[in-house]
């Protein structure tokens, strides 16, 4: 099978048709016209390989259509599902997995290339169901991105380092669950308007709330009538202001200007160490509103908040009878403490411009939800953050934008968390500032 693409000016978009082709091979055969261009697709329940008329290599965009099986979701005890879509050999494999962490779609590239893959992770992939799916790529220039439905999977501006990518003529849909349509295979790089005129109308945009982008914010919990008292304050700008905090891992501070500046003395270290957690040391109630301002100084890096931990049984997370923790992240999210967790700035020198922030529930690293990123790249402003735990609805605002809009059923992940202590994480490349951090009881309604 041959992939033409074929210059035959504009059009409205065809429909599919399937029909049988071959013994246990189904192919839909399709005529999509878009912006100037025609592509020919094939789908398919067995192997097979397309060969292209034009071969793929620094530059290139494939465009392809999958209809998943079943729903895919994270929970505790579900069997790890693994689907490869396609490969374009030599270059790269697309997969699908299921976890009970997380739901990943991931282009991996080929060995010998030297670049970062990427993966977005989510908390599930409704199903069964169509998905228009993108990839595209600009080595000499360090621009790759993809999309889903016509929703970006990195952020527009993010610039890579250049790398080398080898030429491949064919792509091959790979046997399994998923049905795949190749629909184009084209030697150049798509920017996003390229890339959303060939997403057909019924699919555009369809699922975007999955990568952090949603047609309306969730309204934010009302707390001004229902404040109570306040537990704990700290301007955080002298050492005397972070009486009884403790820092896990090799963490520094310093202090100027109203501020607390958190580095890592192991920036460079190697991927897993280097990382650095600073508890409040309260413990908080299981309803709680804590607010505080930040500021990231660094080109990288990766900011969290841990809240409502405790260790597995009860325990206060600084009892000596807990193994002792140093800033690794599984000692957090699957070690001896139960907590929820939120990464809401993320950008890291092999991930940059991640396009969600996340949470996650601990002891497990259940991702539960994610939302739009609560601080974007390079930004230098001031940041006024806001988590409010209404015991199982728990929620993140930055800039009083609501990020992450959460309520825990206590079912598929286990009991809903009660109160604990709260934790402010960064990751080895992260410098941040610091200042203002306070929090109230909230009262129930």
């Amino acid at each position: 099978m041959t992939m033409n693409n074929l210059d035959i000016g504009r059009g409205r978009r065809g429909g599919m048709q399937a029909m049988k082709h071959g013994a246990g091979v189904l192919l839909i055969a399709a005529c999509v016209v878009m912006t100037g261009w025609a592509f020919h697709a094939a789908a398919q329940q067995g192997e097979s390989v397309v060969k292209l008329e034009n071969s793929l290599g620094p530059q290139g965009a494939i465009s392809f259509q999958i209809q998943t099986d079943k729903g895919y979701h994270t929970g505790p005890k579900l069997k790890p599902v693994t689907v490869d879509i396609l490969e374009i050999p030599g270059i790269a494999k697309i997969r699908f997995s299921q976890s009970s962490t997380v739901c990943e779609l991931q282009w991996l590239w080929a060995r010998g290339v030297k670049a970062d893959n990427l993966g977005v992770q989510v908390p599930g992939f409704p199903g069964p169901e169509e998905y228009f799916i993108q990839y595209t790529w600009d080595a000499p220039a360090g621009r790759f991105t993809g999309y889903v439905n016509g929703t970006a999977l990195r952020l527009s501006e993010i610039r890579l380092a250049t790398w080398e990518v080898p030429e491949a003529k064919e792509v091959r849909l790979a046997a399994g669950p998923f049905k795949t349509a190749l629909v184009s295979a084209e030697p150049r790089y798509l920017d996003e308007t390229q890339a959303r005129a060939q997403v057909p109308e019924s699919m555009l945009g369809k699922h975007a709330e999955l990568f952090g982008v949603r047609e309306k914010d969730p309204a934010p919990i009302e707390v001004a009538s229902r404040l109570g008292n306040l537990v704990y304050e700290s301007p955080l700008d002298t050492p005397g202001s972070m009486e009884g905090w403790v820092m896990e891992g090799p963490g520094v501070t310093a202090f100027e200007d109203g501020w607390m500046k958190m580095a890592s003395e192991e920036a460079d270290s190697a991927a897993k160490a280097g990382h650095v957690v600073y508890w409040c040391p309260r413990d908080f109630p299981e309803s709680f509103v804590a607010e505080w301002e930040m500021r990231i100084t660094s080109e990288s890096g990766l900011c969290i908040v841990f809240f409502a931990a405790r260790g597995l049984n009860g325990e206060d997370i600084f009892d000596p009878s807990l193994p002792k923790r140093t800033g690794i992240f599984r000692q957090y999210h699957t070690g001896a403490i139960s907590c929820y967790h939120i990464s809401y700035y993320a950008s890291t020198p092999s991930s940059p411009g991640r396009i969600t922030s996340n949470m996650r529930k601990n002891s497990g690293f259940h991702l539960v939800a994610n939302g739009p990123p609560g601080i974007e790249p390079g930004s230098d402003a001031v940041h006024a953050l806001r988590l409010i735990k209404d015991a199982a609805h728990l929620q993140l605002q930055v800039d009083g934008k609501v990020i992450i809009d959460f309520t825990d059923d206590g079912q598929r992940y286990g009991p809903v968390l009660g109160g604990g202590k709260i934790g402010l994480r960064q990751m080895q490349w992260t410098d941040a500032l610091y200042r203002n951090f306070r929090v109230h009881e909230l009262r129930s309604e």
